[in-house]
């Protein structure tokens, strides 16, 4: 006999075949992407988001909860792509954690929610499989061990759609981080990547580089991207206040 799982619920409103938006997430406003400046040129010169296959993300965390996830009877045959976002604006500590390890400068791709879905959507008419869209929901430890150790028992819930919404869920230690992500679940084989076709210009709304960046680096991304007439701004986190009784 399955053990129900312990209230592993997310709404998903359907807007299109094969396309779903999380009821929870507000869609005004935008969500960001960190990453270093080679792989955010890729998308602009190849106009294609890159979700990774989500049992390949090195994070310990994901890791541990993907094979849990993954190897359940349930979910064994599901394979399943993402790309996190965040609805941070304002997170200096955002610009390191993106920058540990790393060599190359870092940029934040800022996109509208709405913007994101419409180019799922167009993807999701030419290919087989389900997208979603969706807000990370943060809970006790104790509710994740529970939720990687049960079985599913959701009949009227498809294999992709159950997927996706285990993979919203996350312990309170990832909290800061605000999470939204952007999943393509199938069914087959798994590639090394799936593919999303946008158009950079009315996709990604800004381009902006890191605090730390030397500015000769954020002048040739700058020059970069409004040729392709997105918006380049230098993070100005690190800036020191201003001074005096005038100062804001």
């Amino acid at each position: 006999m399955k053990t129900t799982r312990p209230r592993a619920s997310i709404s998903w409103k359907s807007v299109q075949r094969n396309v779903f938006v999380d009821d929870a997430l507000k869609m005004s406003g935008f969500v960001y992407h960190f990453l270093t400046w080679p792989h955010a040129k890729t998308i602009l010169e190849t106009k294609k988001l890159r979700l990774s296959p989500v049992r390949s993300w090195v994070d310990p965390y994901e890791k541990w909860w993907c094979d849990q996830l993954f190897e359940l009877d349930d979910l064994s045959t599901a394979i399943a792509y993402g790309m996190c976002w965040t609805s941070n604006s304002f997170a200096e500590p955002s610009w390191r954690m993106a920058a540990f390890g790393r060599s190359d400068p870092i940029v934040r791709i800022r996109c509208k929610k709405s913007a994101l879905l419409e180019a799922g959507k167009n993807c999701a008419k030419r290919t087989s499989g389900e997208l979603y869209l969706g807000r990370i929901r943060y809970c006790k430890s104790e509710k994740v061990k529970e939720l990687a150790s049960t079985k599913f028992d959701m009949p009227h819930d498809s294999l992709t759609k159950s997927a996706a919404t285990m993979l919203l869920y996350k312990r309170n230690a990832f909290q800061f981080e605000n999470e939204v992500r952007l999943l393509w679940l199938d069914k087959g084989v798994s590639q090394c990547e799936f593919l999303i076709d946008i158009d950079p210009g009315s996709t990604i709304s800004q381009v902006m580089t890191s605090p730390y960046a030397e500015w000769t680096q954020h002048k040739a991304i700058k020059k970069y991207v409004e040729k392709l007439g997105i918006e380049s701004k230098k993070s100005a986190v690190m800036r020191e206040p201003a001074k005096g009784p005038h100062a804001k």
